[in-house]
């Protein structure tokens, strides 16, 4: 499976190596402990064995008594889980065997108890002189294995307890030190989401020795590409005044040859047309702007040009826009994107042109006939081909359209209040 969150790769690997560390430190602890028991159990039983073996004596008839009694008080408990057994090894002639109370009647066979439990120990053979001769004797004491067992199982389950909590102490403390160490990654990110929403042009700030480089490279990229958009703009604004100039000695041409006048006209329009686009496109592919725009100051200056030309002057336009309001679009991409836009509402108005900003979506406006719903539907549909509505939607609204996909601007068309068409542009960056 592929993680894609740095964070979270950090995260696991951090969280895998405190759970095995733990685990791996948790099964040492409980075998040093273990060992520790056993060695303490082991100890109690072998000088409970030597007060045994010295407890022991032979009687001048051959019988083996014990003279006093070993301290441990369990051993005259019955069934105590604590037991001691002798038994005569030589001479066979006269076979004894003693044990003690706690064991009762029964032998301690295979390291069971009389109950069949589980025991731990530890054994001696000694010889005893008498003046029947020496005596071989096999001391056997055993303790319950409980007394190893039931101390691991209860230090397994504290000690399990405070691992736990000691893992999630440390996972707190690797999220917290992947936090710290990634919040120079963070500001980077948030200074590279502000280039994509015009706020700054260059990464600043003091970043770690690590990123350092990362950063002089991105910024050095970053220059570049401003040079290079700087320079492509200014290649399209001399092809355009390299190819407009033949198409205006054209139209000179046309005007002393009435007879095809109106046909060339009419071809010197559309190559100025395509010419027009096609110039903008290249202008846009070389790449967006990263500027803040004053839309109303914008929106003044169309308007002022749109007066001058037919019709122009008799149409009230109203910018409603605030006066300190900014888009996140190039001067000249958002003079183009409304140039075309009221242009359009100026040969269709029939008197009135309202711009506005609303919850960051700009509106224009007019009150002239409009489109019908159906074809409104059929312009979203549509989406670049905008010029080959019949509608009088020519190659504007096509630049329109590319301008609107280089910013990610949402463009929707709808009918106005005003009783014409309402274009709706969303700026969602």
């Amino acid at each position: 499976m592929r993680v894609a969150s740095l964070r979270l790769r950090l995260l696991v690997t951090a969280a895998l190596s405190i759970a095995v560390a733990l685990f791996t430190a948790g099964l040492a602890l409980t075998s040093l402990f273990e060992r520790q028991v056993h060695s303490r159990v082991m100890q109690e039983l072998n000088n409970d064995l030597l007060q045994l073996a010295g407890s022991v004596d032979v009687a001048a008839t051959g019988e083996i008594k014990i003279i006093h009694a070993l301290s441990d008080p369990r051993f005259q408990k019955p069934y105590s889980g604590k037991y001691w057994y002798i038994d005569q090894l030589a001479p066979v002639a006269k076979k004894q065997v003693l044990r003690s109370r706690s064991l009762w009647d029964a032998e301690p066979v295979d390291n069971l108890g009389p109950e069949g439990e589980q025991l731990v120990s530890a054994e001696r053979t000694v010889t005893i002189k008498s003046d029947l001769g020496n005596v071989l004797l096999h001391l056997i004491v055993s303790t319950h294995r409980a007394e190893i067992s039931s101390p691991l199982s209860d230090f397994r389950n504290h000690l399990t307890l405070y691992l736990l909590l000691i893992g999630l102490a440390l996972t707190a403390a690797a999220w917290s030190q992947v936090s710290i160490g990634l919040r120079p990654l963070r500001v980077l990110r948030d200074q590279l989401a502000r280039l994509d929403t015009s706020q700054t042009k260059r990464l600043t700030g003091d970043y770690p020795a690590e990123l350092a480089p990362l950063v002089a490279e991105l910024n050095n990229v970053l220059d570049l590409r401003e040079k290079s958009l700087v320079k492509a703009r200014h290649r399209a604004g001399d092809l355009a005044h390299g190819l407009m100039t033949p198409l205006t000695i054209l139209t000179a041409i046309a005007r002393k040859m009435p007879k095809h006048r109106a046909e060339i006209d009419e071809q010197v329009r559309n190559m100025q047309g395509h010419v027009e686009r096609s110039l903008t496109r290249a202008r846009l592919a070389s790449g967006r702007g990263h500027d803040l725009s004053k839309l109303a100051a914008a929106t003044d200056a169309v308007i002022a040009t749109m007066q001058k030309l037919p019709q122009g002057n008799k149409i009230k336009w109203i910018n409603m826009v605030d006066s300190d309001a900014v888009v996140p679009l190039e001067r000249n991409d958002l003079l183009e994107l409304l140039g075309n836009l009221l242009d359009n509402a100026r040969r269709f108005a029939k008197s009135h042109v309202e711009v506005s900003l609303v919850d960051a979506c700009i509106f224009i406006e007019d009150d002239g006939p409009g489109v019908a719903d159906a074809e409104i539907t059929s312009i979203r549909q549509r989406g670049r081909r905008l010029d080959e509505n019949n509608q009088g939607f020519g190659l504007g609204l096509a630049i329109v359209e590319d301008i609107a996909d280089l910013y990610q601007l949402e463009l929707t068309f709808g009918r106005s209040e005003l009783g014409g068409l309402r274009v709706k542009l969303r700026i969602t960056t």
